[in-house]
């Protein structure tokens, strides 16, 4: 399951050979159990390069011993990927929030060296996961299952705008996909930029546009803190040219996430804050976090940028609506929607559940808390709380397993808030996409403690799948006593953030009275060579852009390789035992 380039620049790392003269090599349906990436984390900028790679992990914390033969034994239940946290920006929008982002405040993902080139990432992950159609693991007659579909844990969308929605969808199912925001036309008047700016970039990230530099990489000029970066004249602007996205060859399901849901994660889409998103006008700093005045007044410096409707918010009702414009005839996922839970929150159900396989119950749930303000953390509503609950007991009743997926993992399902604070959508207390569409009481909010205690209560539920954390992390989340088993708590990382990767998940039965969860980490494709410092960027192809894109994720001075997003071994190549609910 790996390319002979790969194989041959491992072996050579395993036999102490120096892998300097490696990255060319094809990371081609390679996984992590061969060949990791890293660098030089002491260097105020390091290359790529191949090592040595992980290990498979076999934990038995939930009490199910491993059997010696259950490798001539087990079975495919199911095979899946799931993909996280792409986080896909509008990174010209007016609305993004960068000036927020400083050392020692919770905002240190409001503006990424990366963030531009984030679409051409994703494209590589997909014709990754494509490439593993098969299954790196082998059943019990050696032949391997095909996938038979991909989630996507939440924070696809970074801004909850209509235009990356957009881009979320046409990388899922492919197509040509421009990465550009703003239009060429009078609505700015007297504000109105130069010709032909619409087309180019406008930003941080370009020195020209901004009075601060230094602060933030211009890859024209790199100073200041990134004065140590590579120079790529033009490399902004070739971030904004389409490019022809593969898409997934399996049907993807979507969960939603605090970014799809909220501005910049944090906020209401307030009808304020939706018409500066659609405007000229892209504040640079902030007087202060006091309350929206402190995004809307003129803080005194400001870059006019290219205008753009697209760049409205987007409400729970558009979100899935725009997922049900392409070729899935089941909106991925929000066809599943109940049409009961539908209409009692007035269209704004955003949970579902379908049965991909035989004896496989799979669940989405909506974790974005919607009431509170400068909080990323998570909960359930009531409403959503006694659906699941109903969902999971039919299920167990039918004899299925049951693996729950959303964003926030148990530990960030935190949030006090109820929606309710965001405003009634009915009574016009509030305007603007942000308000509250679901007329059904909120409370009692339903947190972390209260979805684990539901899922250890029910012995089918075997997993909860989430992002958020942009970590690789995994928690046997034991029952309490001498009741044997419980359920896993699976967390992967980022598909924006160091490391970038994602996970291939299979279900085995092992036929001895366990369950196997195979956990799989992936890399993107992408060579890891890159253009020398100084190359004008316009002649760079969509695999250079994903290249440099997860070169900067590694260097990135806030959230690179020095936040250990990888985990730890049990953490990353894992085999999870658990005891059989089936066979009680």
């Amino acid at each position: 399951m790996r390319t002979l380039a790969a194989s041959l620049a491992t072996a050579a790392l395993l036999a102490g050979v120096s892998a300097v003269a490696a990255p060319a090599a094809s990371l081609e349906k390679t996984t992590t159990s061969y060949a990791t990436i890293g660098g030089e984390p002491a260097a105020p900028y390091s290359r790529l390069k191949l090592l040595p790679g992980w290990k498979r992990v076999v934990r038995d914390d939930l009490g199910a011993a491993p059997q010696k033969r259950r490798l001539a034994r087990r079975r495919s239940l199911i095979y899946f990927a799931q993909l996280s946290d792409f986080q896909l920006a509008d990174e010209e929008s007016p609305v993004r929030a960068e000036a927020l982002d400083l050392p020692g405040t919770p905002f240190t993902s409001a503006w990424r060296p990366q963030e531009a080139f984030e679409p051409f990432t994703v494209d590589e992950v997909i014709r990754q996961v494509n490439r593993f159609d098969q299954s790196p693991i082998r059943n019990r007659t050696r032949r391997r299952a095909r996938m038979a579909l991909a989630i996507t844990t939440g924070d696809s969308a970074d801004n909850q705008q209509i235009n990356e929605v957009k881009w979320v969808v046409r990388l899922l199912e492919g197509g040509r996909l421009d990465p550009n925001s703003g239009v060429e036309n009078a609505v700015c008047g007297a504000l109105a930029g130069p010709s032909g700016e619409a087309a180019r970039y406008t930003g941080v990230q370009d020195d020209d546009d901004v009075l601060e530099s230094g602060r933030f990489y211009d890859p024209d000029r790199p100073s200041g803190a990134f004065g140590a970066w590579p120079s790529y004249p033009g490399l902004m602007d070739r971030a904004q040219v389409p490019f022809e996205a593969a898409g997934l060859n399996r049907p993807s399901y979507v969960a939603l996430g605090n970014h799809d849901g909220t501005v910049q994660g944090n906020l209401h889409a307030l009808q304020a804050l939706d018409d500066l998103a659609k405007g000229c006008v892209k504040p640079l700093s902030l007087t202060g976090l006091a309350g929206l005045g402190a995004l809307t007044s003129n803080p005194g410096s400001t870059v006019i940028v290219p205008p753009d409707p697209e760049r409205g918010f987007a409400d729970g009702p558009t979100y899935r609506a725009l997922h049900a414009t392409g070729r899935q005839g089941d909106a991925h996922g929000f066809a599943f929607v109940d049409a009961a839970e539908r209409a009692a929150s007035r269209g704004h159900a955003s949970y579902y559940a379908f049965t991909p396989k035989r004896g496989v119950r799979m669940i989405s749930i909506n974790t974005v808390a919607e009431g509170d303000r400068l909080n990323s953390t998570g909960n359930l509503d009531d409403p959503q709380f006694r659906w699941l609950r109903g969902e999971i007991e039919a299920a167990e009743r039918r004899g299925e397993l049951i693996i729950l997926f959303g964003h926030h993992p148990i530990g960030s399902l935190r949030n006090p808030a109820p929606d309710e604070d965001a405003g009634d959508c009915a009574l016009r207390a509030v305007t603007g996409p942000g308000c509250d569409l679901d007329p059904r009481r909120s409370r009692p909010l339903r947190l972390g403690a209260d979805l684990r205690a539901l899922a250890l209560a029910h012995p089918s539920v075997i997993a909860y799948v989430a992002g958020h954390t942009h970590e690789n992390r995994i928690t046997a989340m034991r029952r309490s006593g001498d009741r044997p088993g419980g359920f896993w708590a699976i967390e992967s990382a980022s598909e924006i953030d160091w490391p970038i990767q994602s996970r291939l998940l299979e279900l085995m039965d092992n036929r001895d009275g366990t369950l196997s969860i195979f956990g799989t980490l992936i890399d993107h494709a992408a060579t890891l060579a890159t253009p020398p410092p100084g190359t004008p960027a316009a002649s760079f192809g969509p695999e250079a852009l994903a290249a440099l894109g997860r070169e900067f994720a590694y260097n990135d001075p806030q959230v690179g390789v020095e936040a250990r997003a990888e985990g730890r071994p049990q953490d990353r190549n894992v085999e999870l035992l658990l005891p059989d609910p089936r066979r009680r």
